[in-house]
């Protein structure tokens, strides 16, 4: 009885070890100048209202990297269009950065869906700092399923980056340890059991 229960108890811890939640981060820096985001990471849709897009603009300085997302229609980088992400699985510790912006105070809002269902509306404050980016912070929300970025009242717009969230849908690298523990749990109750047959 004791080694059946055991193996039980490896075989859950496997599991849970080999399937971790993956934090998933989206930084754009793998795209070019001009390219429409879609779907190219795996976890979430990017979209907008019709006739605009998610564009990549490519601008050293601004956010993390030298790109960022840019939400507009046509040619014009105007950076002032809705930006909404669905989720292909409900997500957790979702967050983002603003940049770009020229205004004090609240500059955009961003609605939250959970499980399907709108939350809640959260201000995105700016605070006049071109080049200094500011978290957009929704950890507080759970089992986030999608999110609209839209009223952005900056004059110049606003670019978004490093997307942030922990997805158990995600493909993620198991832990290293793992597979060990696992094959070192089931060899020891292999020795105990030959033992308690001697």
């Amino acid at each position: 009885m004791f080694v059946k229960s055991a193996i039980v108890a490896a075989s859950m811890l496997f599991a849970v070890a080999s399937n971790p939640a993956h934090a998933a981060l989206i930084t754009f820096e793998d795209l070019s100048n001009g390219d429409v985001v879609t779907n190219q990471y795996p976890g979430v849709v990017f979209s907008s209202v019709a006739g605009q897009a998610n564009v990549i603009i490519t601008q050293p300085g601004i956010g993390f990297g030298d790109d960022f997302l840019c939400t507009a229609g046509g040619t014009e980088d105007n950076c002032t269009s809705e930006t909404i992400l669905t989720f292909t699985s409900l997500v957790n510790n979702l967050s983002f950065w603003q940049g770009g912006d020229n205004a004090t105070g609240i500059v955009a809002l961003v609605d939250v869906f959970t499980n399907g269902v709108f939350a809640a509306t959260v201000n995105i404050f700016g605070f006049n700092n071109f080049f200094t980016p500011d978290l957009v912070d929704l950890s507080g929300f759970a089992n986030v399923s999608a999110i609209r970025i839209h009223s952005i009242t900056d004059p110049g717009g606003l670019g978004w980056d490093n997307f942030s969230f922990d997805d158990r849908n995600v493909p993620a690298v198991p832990l290293p340890g793992a597979f060990g523990l696992l094959a070192a749990t089931l060899g020891g109750l292999g020795l105990l059991r030959r033992k308690s047959k001697a």
